[in-house]
């Protein structure tokens, strides 16, 4: 401050965030037998954060909120870090046809954009959940591996929906198909139409801000030990074997973007986007390991 300079900022570490975790691992042999054994793994994890205290604006001498007023990413106090907030809407299809109506008269219309804005979650998984199987057969000759996984607690952009029905031509299902879900021709009408309220049109993207959770059969494997008369001809000790393994498999989700996992990394807010990105691709190897 001492150097007079008219546009020093000052920066200060004012605020305070408290993070708190449970992390749980069971593991037990389910069953040991010559020919069959199983043994599983359960790990499940649960993350919280809250903002404390983000210290006094010295400009209107109020507690400090960060993002104030914006749509997207903000820091409150009492909070999760990183909240999202977006304007929150209603909607009815008043005349049962299938098809909501908009009107640039508010009261016509069949979805209402409010004007404020509310808190509608947080972009990092709360929830944390995997469970692993390992199979033995043929006197442990060969092992066959699956893992799930779940992650939940979380919202996530619909970022290729949410540009391509709002963008000219607007080719996806929820603009031209007068089958698609009231639930999505609500949130495009609420994103490229608004309401009209007081002479201010409301706009929203919050109906693309969805629910994030899912379950992936994320890997499956074989490993088959090679037989004596296998190392023999590869002139390799006992202990080779051959890997099959497939990676990213199957999901189920309520996510209407391709894969919930689709993400090209963080915005300048801190928020995962998913904009023309491709799912986690499935992989299949098959590997060798010869022992010499």
């Amino acid at each position: 401050p001492s150097t007079g300079a008219s546009l020093l900022t000052v920066l200060q570490n004012v605020g305070s965030i408290r993070n708190s975790g449970h992390e749980l691992q069971v593991t037990g042999q389910i069953m040991d037998r010559p020919n069959f054994g199983w043994d599983i793994t359960v790990n499940g994890s649960h993350n919280t954060n809250v903002v404390v205290d983000l210290g006094v604006d010295p400009a209107t001498n109020a507690r400090r909120i960060i993002g104030n007023g914006a749509v997207g990413t903000q820091q409150r106090e009492g909070l999760p870090v990183n909240g999202q907030w977006y304007r929150p809407y209603t909607y009815a299809d008043k005349n049962g046809d299938g098809v909501l109506q908009w009107n640039k008269d508010d009261a016509l219309s069949e979805v209402h954009v409010d004007s404020a804005l509310k808190f509608k979650g947080v972009t990092a998984p709360k929830d944390i959940f995997s469970i692993q199987n390992g199979f033995d057969l043929f006197k442990h000759k060969l092992r066959l591996n699956m893992s799930f996984d779940y992650k939940g607690g979380f919202k996530v952009q619909d970022g290729a929906n949410n540009f391509q029905c709002n963008t000219d031509p607007r080719a996806c299902a929820e603009t031209q198909d007068p089958k698609s879900p009231l639930t999505e021709q609500a949130r495009n009408i609420a994103k490229t139409y608004g309401s009209n309220i007081g002479g201010i049109n409301y706009k929203t993207a919050g109906g693309y801000f969805m629910n994030g959770q899912f379950w992936r059969f994320r890997e499956f494997s074989a490993v088959y030990q090679l037989p004596a008369l296998a190392t023999k001809y590869l002139r390799a000790q006992n202990g080779s074997n051959l890997v099959l393994s497939l990676r990213n498999i199957h999901h189920w989700t309520g996510f209407t973007d391709v894969d919930p996992e689709v993400n090209q990394g963080l915005a300048q807010n801190d928020n995962q986007t998913n904009f023309q990105s491709a799912p986690p691709p499935t992989y299949v190897t098959l590997r060798f390991n010869l022992k010499y």
